[in-house]
């Protein structure tokens, strides 16, 4: 066999590993064109909640200043900028009790923000300050919400009585109408059949509703029945609410079959399958799947859930790529994610940027003073936030095995990693085995040379290499390799 080239292809773990061409491991990397990009470790920048995260939103106000607020077993936060320090201030109206298993759901309102968690009564706080206290028009407790058509939607309520399988919305652009009122429009809806649980709303112009075995589609008709509620998918819902997320017309989320893809009015797609979903449900502690929270990074076009793979807190996230049609996952212990918006300065606060006006790079009346730029979000172990805006942290990328056509033994003697970034630490490991009956073996890292090679001199009838790239890269494309026949023995 003479130098090839072993591209980091798809990450599949779910096949097998012989002879593929995909990789069989990508951590800490992000899933690109032709290539892999480096995952960013978490850059915080709050105060600490009291607790550990339980849901967080982040939204614009009529002015385009951006709001974000959070919560936690017994507080509702809201992040103050005050002189440079970014504070998660407790606006609650009172202190709430969230069980073991629920948390905070958020929804935008005009210039309001509304916050459901199922065991304390919907809570509203304006815009800017405002502090939370209970919705008005008595409406039932819920442990989903969402916003369709300009009517809030509940799901999984409770008002005396525990309905899981119920929907209720408000009237038409009226938070405070709730019950069967035909003139403002607001009413309800039990779902028949065998669904189990409303998991989660996903709301816009036409909502998508799934419970545990089934997803419908929500669509507004106006009087007498309001809202046509169709069942979409029968025996096919999510285990996992905070799984689901919708962007434009498609909605991403975990179903008991693995990772799908719903398009409204176009059905079903399996993203998952056979690649990762196996490696998932062998790795993701099915006891805490409401510790699972998914987001749209929308800046790189990709979608990032939030999983245990042990029995503490949340410590890897799934990262999917829909253009490429490709994964990868990133080992980070952390509490949550959400989809933030930057936050904006006051004028006391420009003196974290700088201390001199005419050194600031824009005038005060620029957008950036308001932030509101979209990026995927955390909170760590400490119940604090931040970015995934970090050093990168240290990529692994491993081949497939690889083997002679001949079934002749191979020998490896030199590996060049095709590796973009002038700050890149590469090491390369070689791991071998002469029977497909037996394990592999990974001997010692070897870094480079003076010209950028890797030494190894092992002989094996089945080699794979994998590839650490500490220090941070551009962009990570394969190996070069120079492998030859060594014989029948």
């Amino acid at each position: 066999m003479p130098v090839a080239t072993y591209t980091f292809g798809d990450f599949r773990p779910d096949l097998p590993d012989i002879g593929t061409k995909g990789v069989t491991l990508a951590k800490n990397v992000v899933p690109n064109e032709s290539s892999y990009l480096p995952f960013k470790g978490m850059s915080i920048d709050t105060t600490a909640l009291t607790a550990y995260a339980r849901g967080a939103i982040a939204l614009s106000d009529k002015d385009g200043n951006t709001e974000t607020y959070c919560g936690d077993a017994t507080k509702l936060y809201r992040l103050v900028n005050s002189g440079g320090t970014l504070t998660w201030t407790s606006i609650g109206g009172s202190t709430y009790a969230t069980g073991d298993e629920n948390y905070w759901q958020f929804i935008k309102w005009g210039e309001k923000v509304i916050a459901t968690n199922r065991d304390n009564n919907i809570q509203i706080a304006d815009f800017g300050g405002g502090t939370f206290g209970d919705l008005g028009g008595s409406p039932p407790k819920a442990k989903q919400i969402g916003v369709v058509r300009g009517f809030i939607v509940l799901g999984d309520i409770d008002d005396g009585t525990e309905y899981v399988s119920r929907l209720q919305w408000s009237g038409l652009e009226n938070e405070t109408s709730w019950g069967t009122i035909p003139t403002t429009q607001s009413d309800f809806q039990d779902l028949v059949g065998d669904g189990g649980k409303i998991m989660a709303i996903a709301g816009g112009d036409i909502g998508v509703v799934f419970q545990e075995r089934s997803i419908w589609e929500m669509e507004y008709v106006g009087t007498p029945l309001v809202f046509r509620i169709k069942e979409a998918s029968v025996g096919m819902g999510t285990p996992a609410s905070k799984s689901v997320v919708r962007y434009g017309n498609s909605v991403f989320f975990l179903s008991q079959d693995g990772f799908m893809r719903y398009d409204i009015g176009g059905g079903l797609t399996p993203i998952g399958d056979k690649r990762i979903d196996q490696w998932f449900f062998e790795r993701a502690n099915n006891l805490k799947y409401h510790r699972i929270t998914g987001i749209i990074d929308v800046p790189n076009a990709k979608v990032m859930w939030s999983y245990c793979n042990g029995d503490g807190d949340p410590d890897e996230i799934l990262i999917y790529d829909w253009k490429t049609n490709n994964w990868s996952y990133a080992e980070v212990s952390h509490e949550m994610i959400f989809g933030g918006r930057g936050v904006g300065y006051t004028l006391d606060g420009l003196d974290a940027v700088s201390t001199s006006l005419d050194a600031l790079p824009a005038s005060l009346d620029a957008d950036i003073w308001k932030g509101g730029q979209l990026a995927a979000y955390v909170f760590n172990t400490e119940h604090k936030s931040g970015t995934f805006g970090g050093a990168a942290l240290t990529a692994r990328l491993e081949t497939g095995e690889i083997m002679g056509e001949d079934m002749d033994m191979l020998f490896l003697d030199r590996v060049r990693p095709l590796v973009e970034g002038a700050t890149a630490t590469n090491t390369v490991f070689m791991a071998t085995r002469n029977t497909l009956n037996t394990d592999f073996t990974y001997g010692s890292g070897v870094t480079e040379n003076t010209i950028g090679e890797h030494n190894f001199r092992v002989p094996a009838r089945y080699i794979r290499l994998r590839l650490d790239i500490a220090n941070g890269f551009e962009k990570a494309v394969g190996v070069r390799a120079n492998i030859k026949s060594g014989g029948i023995r």
